[in-house]
């Protein structure tokens, strides 16, 4: 017989026996399922372990599922209700508004508060999300597990024998311990007085076995369990005297009910494993979402319906200077962001869901600098709007200022254009205007100078002379001033064909032999046998030529020597040479020397008469046929002048080598 009883008492604890381990909390609920704001189990972390959330004190926001509506919990205050998510739940106190009921989708915001050891948020405001109703189902727990594992705020269902009834100032309670006394712990089911009526604790006696579902809560050192109705409170069995009748009856099932509660055991250890892992896979899910929101480089909101913020992240902190608990605080948030009322409608009608989903607006800082932000909005469920932003004042002064600086340039452009037609009019004036009457004054020059012999006595044929040399330089420097604007303008026509540079080196020599004889200058011809030929305009050549030669007289002193050579040089390069034996310049002064309008004799006295054009359209003339000019001198004892020019190519090179 003991042994039977034995048997009969094992069966019975297997079956009827909660698991001791925590069960894990149900799966994501429904309408909840995207997490825009913090999980319950993350505002109550405690980090430092000083048994108070981190948070205490913070104004959040949460969102759950209304496991207690006010006025159905048997608690002291009237207006506490319980919300659960898939990770924790909590106490709220709602102040007054819209009527909420079990199984509603909410979300509130208020205080963090700790009062007699409860934690639970003090609300200031809150909203029902539109969804079916649906109450997440009680967590099955031991009286142990209740008091030892922290469920406050769960919707839990536990079993537990009386051992006491108390009454006290608050209301009336029962005092349960586990049913088979493996444990020490004890749970007060707590009704108060104004709910007594309601949930009959009379019908309970010191021995019954209780199974109890409702809101774990704590009052001081005590875990209390608190019904929402008289149906949350059920007698699951007799008092022991009638419990091993029952158990007698159960005795033949002792068998199967060991096989079963194995196999029950292992699906409940399996699926508490697969809950445990997605909680983890939520947790990780939810940490990612958290770490991209704060961490993005633009500013994000997140707004309810009724444009009311819920969310902000750093950026926006840091580019606007205001913080989530200011925005969240207040009812003029709006206001504070766009204090012009053109720009907070605009701004208001583009979150609220105007046909466009981009803006470009102006808000203000806390410091009061007026910004320029462009926005983007993602309509979400239920109302809300997501509208992501980034700051573009300085892409926006950048574009101001590149319009300026084209308009600038564009002023420049047409001014320039206008000066190069004005300076071609100029040009072309100064070429009919000057030359052709320049042309003729030197003419009459000479025909009175070779006319009026020694009957006009000595002083008119000098002045003949005298006229017709200046003309003669003036011509000159016209004819010097337009080759240089066109070469400068590309209007000089260059027909780039075989040159014999020989031929063109001696003509030049022989065209200002007498120029050199009248200053007392011995030129000498240095060239080859045979043809030296480039790829070369002739008439180009000429202007080299000349200016190269003519600078080289002027620039001599009487008695000395000039060479004007033509050959081939080890490249293969053409090339023409001017040395003379003058005055020379400072190695440091050849930079500048083919400046138009510059001279070696700048900023010294002028010696030498001439406008330093010369240089300058030698070297446009040059490089306009991919030619260089290179300079050798030395002060006191000479200069030379080398122009390489390419080799005209089908001509059988005559390689000479210079002389």
């Amino acid at each position: 017989m003991p042994r039977l009883l034995l048997s009969l008492l094992l069966g019975a604890w297997l079956l009827g026996a909660p698991s001791t381990a925590r069960s894990a909390p149900p799966p994501p609920i429904d309408s909840l399922q995207m997490r825009l704001t913090p999980m319950i189990s993350a505002i109550l972390a405690d980090g430092n372990g000083d048994g108070t959330p981190d948070r205490l004190g913070d104004t959040l926001a949460v969102s759950g599922r209304v496991t207690a509506a006010p006025a159905q919990l048997s608690h002291v205050r009237s207006n506490v209700a319980t919300l659960q998510d898939d990770t924790d739940g909590i106490h709220a106190r709602l102040p007054d508004g819209p009527l909420v009921s079990r199984g509603d989708s909410l979300i509130v915001r208020g205080r963090l508060l700790q009062e007699r050891g409860l934690t639970a948020i003090d609300v200031t405001q809150y909203r029902i999300v539109p969804s079916p109703p649906r109450t997440p189902k009680p967590v099955p727990l031991t009286v142990a597990t209740t008091v030892e594992d922290h469920y406050e705020g769960w919707l839990a269902r536990t079993r537990g024998r009386v051992v006491d009834r108390r009454r006290t100032s608050k209301g009336r309670s029962l005092v349960l311990e586990s049913p088979d006394g493996s444990s020490s712990a004890r749970l007060s089911l707590f009704v108060a007085d104004r709910y007594e009526n309601r949930f009959r604790l009379d019908r309970f006696e010191t021995g019954d076995v209780v199974e109890a579902t409702g809101i774990v809560s704590q009052h001081g050192n005590r875990y209390l369990i608190e019904p929402r109705d008289d149906g949350d409170l059920v007698q699951s069995a007799l008092a022991w005297e009638y419990l091993r009748i029952a158990l007698i009856i159960l005795g033949g099932l002792a068998t199967v009910a060991v096989i079963w509660g194995v196999v029950l055991q292992g699906a409940v250890d399996r699926r508490t494993r697969q809950l445990k892992e997605a909680k983890r896979e939520s947790e990780r899910m939810r940490k990612l979402f958290e770490s991209v929101f704060e961490s993005a480089p633009v500013m994000i909101m997140l707004l309810d319906e009724d444009n009311r913020f819920e969310r902000i992240n750093k950026q926006f902190e840091t580019v606007l200077g205001w913080t989530e608990e200011e925005l969240l605080a207040r009812d003029d948030a709006w206001t504070l962001l766009y204090p012009d009322d053109t720009d907070r409608r605009e701004t208001l009608a583009f979150v609220d869901g105007a046909p466009t989903d981009r803006l470009e607006s102006r808000p203000k800082t806390r410091d009061g600098h007026q910004l320029i932000t462009e926005w983007w909005r993602t309509d979400l469920e239920e109302g809300r709007r997501l509208c992501l932003g980034v700051d573009i004042t300085d892409r926006k002064r950048q574009e101001r200022d590149l319009r300026r600086a084209k308009q600038h340039a564009e002023t420049a452009r047409r001014e320039a254009e206008e000066a190069s037609r004005l300076k071609s009019v100029f040009l072309a004036n100064m070429s009919h205007e000057i030359r052709t009457p320049l042309t003729s004054i030197i003419g009459f020059a000479e025909t009175i100078g070779d006319e009026a012999g020694d009957a006009a006595g000595e002083n008119v044929v000098r002045f003949a002379r005298l006229i017709k040399n200046s003309g003669h330089r003036l011509l000159n420097t016209l004819n010097a001033v337009l080759n240089l604007s066109k070469l400068e303008t590309g209007e000089m026509d260059l027909s780039l064909e075989p040159v014999d540079l020989t031929q063109e080196a001696r003509s030049s020599a022989r065209q200002l032999l007498q120029k050199a004889d009248e200053r007392g200058i011995d030129l000498h011809v240095e060239t080859p046998d045979r043809p030296v030929f480039s790829q070369a305009d002739g008439g180009a050549i000429q202007i080299i030529l000349r200016n190269l030669i003519s600078n080289a007289i002027k620039y001599s002193a009487k008695g000395s020597r000039v060479w004007v050579r033509a050959y081939e040089d080890d490249t293969g390069a053409a090339v023409l040479e001017v040395e003379d034996e003058g005055m020379g310049m400072d190695p440091s002064e050849v930079e500048d020397l083919f400046e138009a309008f510059r001279q070696a004799s700048e900023g010294r006295d002028r010696t030498h008469e001439g406008t330093g054009i010369g240089l300058a359209v030698t070297k446009k003339a040059a490089d306009a046929m991919e030619g260089t000019v290179t300079v050798e001198t030395e002060q006191g004892v000479g200069s030379r002048f080398s122009v390489q020019l390419p080799r005209a190519e089908g001509v059988e090179p005559q390689r000479t080598t210079r002389p």
